[in-house]
């Protein structure tokens, strides 16, 4: 019997250690350290800093070298006393050839370029690009600003797609307490009505509706049960967890009128990162501007370079140092298009920025009117909670009296649950209202 006793606890320890307990702290700090979304918009500002680092190699010299070696199966270059076309030159070399050269060591045909190597080293360095380095920088640069906004956006996302989750289970959670009270209720109906109907105080069909509402209790447990585990699927997919093993430890607490939070709605989009973003945009197409309007200026470079070979006889090492200065002459009209195709598209994102603006102004009062609705509906809830808790006491003590019918009690019953319900839903409401106002607001 002790050995049961030890296997029973030791096997309760274990299920209890398997249980994740979380908070909405926890859900919160676990999304943002695993949630893929966020993860990926990492990367992202990653990929900006390396564009950036690749934009800056540009302002460094360039070097290259270059090596060669080759073992050709004819010469490329020969000449003879046959390749001279003049007749009567070609005979005179002849006979000399005849006479002297042997003593001389001359050869008829000489043959060059058929085997060697050739070395070559070569730097060189941007002086003046017409402003495109400089620019291309500062493009780079804008682009790791752009990125972190946009994880910083995806971030506020991550965060409101959590607590929504969170708050939404610990709603189903209230809703399946509530139904237990009710099955509670329920169950001291049928032990009551058994005894009223053996006394003749109550109708046999009574049963049946009693029946009836227990069954739609079952029902409504069921839809409770299997949406509490779809939104722990969602939620653990977001925060990186095992649905299975979670326990949300946070409820749904007191909640306080929302008149502080308030903000002008044009001072709060100033505020937010999409409006960093617009701003970026603009500017964005300025540099692509300036870049464009580049390609048409005049371009300098400067280098050196040190080459050794031994294709010809006599090789020696070699260097030198140049300039190279590159004018655009016929781009000018092409590059003019160019630039107003810039214009357009600056014109565009100002327009963008302009309507973007409004929407988010928009936006972020409306955020404010769902929050004071949600409010206002709170305490109508509460209101109405407590009518018909009253309701339910009287409704009940006028049945034990055989003053009203059962149906009357299960009515009763029923506008309880229902007030409970509207009351956990318009808390959850307001929780979720309150973090998108201030993400919004930045309160």
């Amino acid at each position: 019997m002790k050995k049961l006793i030890v296997i029973v606890c030791l096997l309760l320890s274990v299920s209890a250690f398997a249980q994740q307990r979380l908070s909405i702290q926890d859900c919160i700090e676990m999304a943002l350290e695993n949630n893929i979304e966020l993860k990926n918009s990492q990367l992202e500002i990653n990929k900006a800093r390396a564009t950036k680092n690749e934009a800056r190699a540009e302002y460094f010299p360039t070097v290259t070298a270059q090596a060669l070696a080759f073992d050709a199966l004819n010469p490329m270059l020969s000449f003879g006393i046959e390749d001279i076309d003049n007749a009567q030159l070609r005979q005179l070399l002849y006979n000399l050839y005849a006479e002297y050269g042997a003593n001389f060591g001359l050869q008829k045909e000489y043959s060059y370029i058929q085997k060697g190597v050739a070395l070559n080293a070569m730097a060189t360095e941007p002086i003046y690009a017409g402003g495109r380095i400089r620019n291309g920088n500062k493009l780079a640069k804008l682009g790791i600003e752009a990125a972190e906004l946009q994880s910083k956006v995806k971030e506020d996302e991550v965060r409101l797609q959590t607590e929504t989750l969170y708050w939404q289970i610990v709603a189903l959670q209230e809703k399946r307490t509530t139904l237990d009270q009710l099955d509670r209720l329920l169950d001291t109906l049928d032990k009551d009505l058994s005894g009223a109907i053996e006394a003749g105080l109550a109708m046999p069909t009574d049963r049946y509706k009693l029946k009836v509402k227990q069954n739609e209790s079952q029902l409504n447990r069921k839809k409770v049960d299997d949406g509490i585990t779809l939104l722990k699927m969602a939620l653990a997919q977001t925060i990186g967890a095992d649905w299975q093993t979670m326990e949300l430890v946070d409820t749904l607490g007191l909640e306080t009128n929302p008149t502080t939070l308030f903000r002008d709605a044009s001072e709060a989009v100033a505020l937010r990162n999409e409006s960093h973003l617009l701003d970026l945009s603009l500017k964005a197409e300025d540099l692509k501007k300036k870049m464009t309007l580049g390609e048409a200026l005049p371009a300098l470079m400067v280098g050196g370079s040190a080459s050794y070979h031994t294709i010809l006889e006599n090789s020696k090492p070699n260097a030198m140092v140049f300039a190279v200065l590159q004018i655009p002459i016929t781009d000018w009209h092409k590059t003019t298009y160019k630039l107003k195709k810039h214009d357009l598209d600056a014109e565009m994102a100002g327009n963008t920025r302009r309507d973007l603006t409004e929407k988010m102004e928009m936006q972020t009062n409306q955020a404010w009117f769902n929050l004071e609705q949600s409010w206002l509906r709170i305490t109508m809830a509460q209101t109405a909670l407590s009518d018909t808790e009253a309701n339910l006491k009287i409704t009940e003590d006028y049945y034990e009296a055989g003053l009203v019918a059962l149906s009357d009690v299960l009515e009763a019953q029923t506008m309880l649950k229902q007030s409970r319900d509207e009351l956990t839903d318009s808390r959850v409401e307001y929780r979720i209202n309150l973090v998108s106002y201030r993400q919004l607001t930045k309160n």
